[in-house]
């Protein structure tokens, strides 16, 4: 594994912080700082509020995910909740660095109280978690000097994300009190030629995967293994006629959270990231390839796609579009778009001259959990029904796979054509 690339998935359940650890920035607290985190909570907050929820959420866990430039720090709760995000200077009189809290409103910790989780990372530098008062309990992120943040609430199962941006990465690791980290999980990378491309590195992520098949089709073929079969098909091709770095988010069956592919796509600074999926439908009719950029819409069909592929429902994709508002700003919009199109029309005209018909679905937007938070331009493609009989066995083949990461990598070859014209002007 490369030394420039350092992710650290440290899973810590049943690990608690002494609340007294916690009670010292009782006196220091101060009203959120405005921004994207405090907004987003602010709009969380007003969902919860109308579900009426009568026992307090269970604190249950935190799981860091750490790299040479970001950390994502993942709370994990029973249930939705009502939580609020805060910044705190430092202060030298107490020893106290910057911080940033969140307060998990209405819940209970369930877990032992331990000592804090020591992180020291470049941008965090520990954990402290504590039952605040009766009815909160709050995590202090203890940072290394003055970080940007965003924080967001992900559904099923329930937790609050806190990414913060930079830090190099130097030295990292993670060790706790009590409990013993997951190894860190090993994300193969390849050495590339040097070149004078506009992309360096490409995040590959072959959806599903392990306990989670993704959809089923013709013959009982399954979406995880064909995405991951043309995942690994581009990856070798654009090594060989790009010289880009390619790195998989998995290179075999195993399950990896949605949360997760975002942070190593982030944690290896890619330049872009695609996420493959086959689509699907109870209309066994139902036909074509589209490609999808993240944003909020109201389009009823691609809302309940973004259902299936988060693996959660409805409601919750359209609770999900009070973060996007708010996190537009960081998001490569405009970069993904064009790199949506130019997948698109690439898979559309280079499949068309391998199956008998190629349904054009065009390019979309949508709520895709796996899309959020991705510093890089980035797409998730549905490359046909895995449902449809023709399309769904034609896609088990090595001939149509082959075709599939031809296209792809034609429509990636396009997009760095115009990346490259862009920076000559």
């Amino acid at each position: 594994m490369r030394q420039s690339f350092r992710l650290i998935i440290a899973l810590i359940l049943g690990i608690g912080l002494c609340s007294f650890a916690v009670a010292q920035d009782r006196r220091g607290r101060q009203a959120p700082a405005a921004g994207p985190s405090s907004e987003n909570s602010r709009r969380a907050n007003s969902s919860v509020e109308s579900l009426n929820l009568e026992e307090p959420a269970r604190f249950t866990g935190v799981r860091i995910v750490a790299a040479e430039n970001s950390t994502r720090v993942l709370m994990e709760v029973s249930r939705p909740v009502r939580y609020e995000v805060g910044r705190l200077p430092a202060d030298n009189a107490r020893q106290l660095p910057p911080r940033i809290y969140v307060d998990i409103l209405d819940a209970k910790l369930s877990m032992e109280a331990s000592e804090p989780i020591n992180v020291q990372e470049d941008g965090l530098k520990q954990i402290r978690v504590g039952q605040f008062n009766h009815a909160t309990v709050r995590i202090v992120l203890d940072l290394t000097g003055s970080r940007d943040h965003t924080a967001f609430l992900l559904p099923e199962p329930f937790r609050v994300v806190v990414d913060i941006q930079g830090g190099n990465g130097a030295n990292s690791r993670v060790s706790v009190a009590r409990g013993k980290p997951v190894a860190p999980i090993k994300v193969p990378t390849k050495s590339a030629k040097p070149q004078a491309t506009g992309i360096r590195k490409i995040v590959l992520d072959p959806g599903h995967g392990g306990k989670d098949p993704g959809a089923i089709g013709v013959g009982g073929v399954a979406e995880k293994d064909v995405v991951l079969s043309v995942a690994k098909r581009l990856a070798v091709k654009l090594k060989k006629e790009m010289g880009v770095e390619v790195v998989l988010t998995r290179t075999d069956d195993r399950f990896i959270a949605l949360e997760d592919r975002t942070a190593i796509a982030n944690a290896e600074d890619a330049d872009l990231f695609l996420s493959l999926h086959m689509n699907a439908s109870p209309n066994s009719a139902a036909r074509g390839i589209e490609t999808y950029y993240l944003d909020n819409t109201t389009d009823e069909a691609s809302i309940r796609l973004a259902a299936r592929e988060n693996s959660t429902s409805r409601k919750n994709v359209s609770d999900l579009q009070f973060i996007l508002s708010d996190m537009t700003q960081n998001m490569k919009l405009e970069d993904s778009v064009t790199l949506a199109h130019r997948l698109q029309s690439s898979m559309v005209s280079t499949i068309g001259g391998h199956m008998r018909e190629v349904k054009d679905l065009g390019v979309k937007k949508a709520l895709f959990y796996v899309l959020v938070g991705a510093r890089m331009p980035s797409v998730l493609v549905e490359m046909f029904f895995i449902t449809h009989s023709e399309e769904g066995r034609a896609m088990s083949q090595s001939k149509l796979q082959d075709a599939m990461a031809d296209a792809l990598y034609d429509g990636i070859y396009q997009y760095n054509r115009s990346v490259l014209a862009t920076k000559t002007l």
